[in-house]
């Protein structure tokens, strides 16, 4: 069995999620949509069609699995799990995407990840007085550094841990869910308390894992906890400034209001 039967069968094939899909409102094709790739997936599972078939395949990467037919489904289809594990049964090996494939490998070791600390100045280790770990991300602290330490001196009382390694939504995204739930549970031995993340997608990952209450996206826990910031001044003038909810801040963690 490939699926669960029950997330299968939830699927009523009403349409509703069709015109929240970004690949069906592209294409117009109905293989390029939830309710489409379910009814793949359901053939799959059942023999109809076989793994090597070119279209099934093809729609388990054209989909960019930002859940955006969850909310809006009215049947409550967990879409999100029903894609990984479809990605779980046909990329594997060499049919996963090689760029996936030495990403994973390399995230995956804590060591590996906390090496990017000694070429780029991340938010460094501390001891917070708050119930708070701020957590660095595994690509996030390598290309985008000054995030965790903006992270870092907005919220001064969080604790940032040492050692810490992938959160697993990487593995989890790309086939390999059983390895992504093993990081993400990992992960959160090695974070206390509630672990503060800028990215929805990790966010949305340890939410799944590590429970619902111990997950804080930041601009959630800016509604939450308000902070003193001040005025946003660009050369001298006030600014205003723009935010743009990640689809899985939305779709995953359902914050669909905050910041106000």
């Amino acid at each position: 069995m490939i699926f669960d039967q029950e997330r299968l069968d939830r699927c009523i094939s009403c349409g509703a999620c069709l015109p929240a899909c970004p690949t069906y409102s592209l294409t117009g094709d109905e293989a390029a949509s939830p309710r489409g790739r379910i009814s793949l997936m359901r053939a799959l599972e059942g023999g109809a069609l076989d793994e090597s078939d070119e279209t099934v395949y093809e729609q388990s990467a054209f989909c960019l699995g930002c859940r955006a037919c969850e909310p809006v489904c009215p049947a409550g289809v967990e879409y999100g799990l029903l894609l990984e594990a479809l990605r779980d049964q046909l990329w594997r090996g060499k049919r996963r995407p090689w760029q996936a494939r030495l990403l994973m490998a390399v995230v995956r070791q804590p060591w590996i990840v906390g090496l990017q600390g000694l070429f780029r100045r991340h938010a460094r280790r501390r001891t917070g007085s708050a119930p708070v770990s701020l957590m660095l991300g595994c690509v996030e602290r390598g290309l985008y550094p000054r995030v965790s330490r903006a992270l870092a001196k907005l919220v001064p009382q969080a604790h940032v841990a040492s050692g810490q390694g992938c959160c697993g939504a990487l593995h989890a995204h790309n086939g390999d869910s059983r390895r992504g739930a093993e990081l993400a549970l990992r992960l959160g031995e090695r974070l206390p308390g509630t672990i503060l993340t800028s990215a929805g997608g990790c966010a949305a990952h340890l939410a799944a894992h590590l429970g619902r209450s111990r997950v804080r996206e930041f601009s959630e826990y800016l509604d939450e906890t308000p902070l003193q910031l001040g005025r946003l001044r660009v050369d001298g003038r006030p600014a205003r400034v723009a935010l743009q909810d990640s689809c899985h801040l939305r779709n995953g963690l359902g914050v669909v209001a905050a910041p106000p």
